[in-house]
């Protein structure tokens, strides 16, 4: 079962210029890459991933307080990619969350070159600013742990490549319209009409989870990625 499922589940990490039609469609893609890094192989003795974005500030999350950087498991099973879905030499992928002040995070995946997840490859980040906590909607999975609705605002997307097979594949996405630079982040930024977001947040003293972003309207469970903090 799980074979077909990965098979099924994409593995596009869809690039955005800032369009209306490309935000819709990145949104779809990336919900299948959380959905099959919920099922994929875990590498149990990799070192924690890391980040080069700066941690800073706190957010409150009901009792909860939110601040630090957060990252999940290294996710190292083939099976998860199909054919030209991520650059050709990326073996291994892992999601960070760091939070950079009282109201701004930013969500970041990484391909690695190796399998063990030390390697960058490929680099997106989403950047949010004005994060507002809303209502307690449910709990994790019978936990006394609420989720909590949440706006923010989607403001940038940075991406580096640091391959030449990186590079190419990201410009075959874009058709080749835009070019990148091996080792030079690209940053775009999302049009004023595509950049309000809804999600799920759920936060524990070690652990934080969320939904997938919605543009109209708040998701009602978890995408069963865990983060922990680092």
């Amino acid at each position: 079962m799980k074979d077909v499922i990965m098979k099924k589940l994409l593995f596009w990490i869809v690039l955005i210029v800032g369009t209306v039609a490309l935000l819709g469609s990145c949104a779809k893609k990336e919900e299948s890459t959380t959905a099959a890094a919920a099922a994929a192989s875990v590498c149990t003795t990799c070192d924690p991933l890391t980040s080069t974005t700066t941690a800073a500030g706190s957010i409150t999350v009901g009792s909860a307080t939110l601040s630090g950087t957060y990252a999940t498991s290294c996710f190292n099973d083939a099976s998860d990619f199909s054919e030209g879905s991520a650059p050709s030499d990326m073996k291994s992928y892992g999601f960070l969350f760091i939070v950079r002040g009282n109201d701004n995070v930013t969500e970041e995946t990484n391909y690695y070159t190796d399998s063990t997840c030390t390697t960058k490859g490929y680099t997106k980040k989403n950047v949010y600013d004005n994060v507002t906590v809303g209502n307690a909607y449910g709990s994790k999975y019978g936990t006394d742990y609420s989720n909590y609705q949440v706006e923010l605002i989607y403001k940038q997307i940075k991406i580096l490549v640091t391959t030449t097979v990186s590079k190419t594949w990201v410009e075959g996405i874009y058709g080749g319209s835009i070019d990148f630079v091996v080792d030079t982040e690209k940053i775009f930024t999302v049009s004023a009409s595509s950049q309000q977001k809804y999600n799920l947040w759920n936060v524990s003293a070690t652990t934080f989870e969320m939904g997938n972003n919605g543009a109209q309207s708040f998701p009602t469970e978890l995408n069963g990625v865990e983060y922990t903090k680092q």
